[in-house]
């Protein structure tokens, strides 16, 4: 793994999903070598110092937004428009400059010969897509996925919908432990909402099933500088912060102290 750095490069496409979603894909053949799934980049809009009122308009601080697919150099990040920074990425177009920093942090940790579950809410699915892509040929897996409505749910095993506009009505893990027995899982591997992490965890550490999640966290630096992403990770009797954006954003789900959140 290489140390983030940064880079400028050309928007090759832009993907529309829906409404809300929408991946930008870049080609770097460099990048494609080094990331791995479960990593992300820092990246933001580069606007050009001529055009005074696109400057102003676009935040100063990068964006964390996770690898959703590398194809030996063409890098996909999936995108959803929910603030500033991402309403930012929105307005771009083939041809147009993204600023990088990365790839930052650590990935998942890869298995062999498991029964795999992939657990994701909402704009969690992404790292998920490219981390399936890695395991599918030595495991075989299964894949939840919820969302507030029709519009956050993507191509997986299991559908959940808070409204009940499509798939199973109500949250992923709300039978979460039937389908671990079903499916006779040996690891889960989840990204989404804090609430979903915590939800999850509780049910794999009493089953005593492998749990590696990707955690979600504000982050002004994302390399490690400012500590503010930083969450509390060990034992109840020996815990101390890790940063999201450089010892994670992967831990091992256990170990994260989420009473302490």
């Amino acid at each position: 793994m290489i140390n983030p750095q940064y880079r400028q490069r050309a928007i090759q496409l832009r993907e529309e999903l829906s409404d809300d979603y929408f991946i930008l894909w870049i080609w770097d053949e460099a990048l494609g070598a080094a990331g791995s799934p479960g990593q992300f980049y820092e990246i933001r809009a580069l606007a050009s110092l001529a055009n005074l009122q696109a400057v102003q308009a676009i935040p100063k601080l990068f964006k964390p937004v996770s690898i959703y697919d590398n194809q030996g150099g063409r890098i996909g990040f999936m995108i959803k428009k929910v603030g500033a920074g991402t309403n930012a990425l929105s307005r771009l177009r083939a041809g147009d400059t993204l600023e990088l920093i990365g790839p930052c942090g650590n990935g998942f940790p890869l298995t062999r010969s498991k029964r795999v579950l992939l657990l994701s809410g909402g704009i969690g699915y992404p790292p998920l897509w490219y981390l399936q892509k890695e395991l599918i040929n030595h495991n075989q897996i299964y894949w939840m996925h919820g969302g507030a409505s029709q519009g956050d749910i993507f191509p997986c095993d299991e559908i959940w919908t808070e409204d009940g506009s499509i798939g199973r009505k109500g949250r992923v893990c709300d039978q979460l432990q039937e389908t671990l027995v079903k499916q006779e899982i040996d690891i889960v591997y989840s990204c989404g909402p804090e609430g979903l992490l915590r939800a999850a965890t509780a049910v794999t550490t009493e089953m005593k099933i492998e749990h590696y999640c990707s955690m979600e966290a504000y982050m002004a630096c994302g390399i490690g500088v400012c500590h503010g992403c930083a969450v509390p990770i060990g034992t109840p009797q020996d815990w101390t912060y890790r940063r999201v954006c450089k010892e994670g954003p992967v831990f091992n789900a256990d170990s994260i102290r989420w009473e302490l959140l």
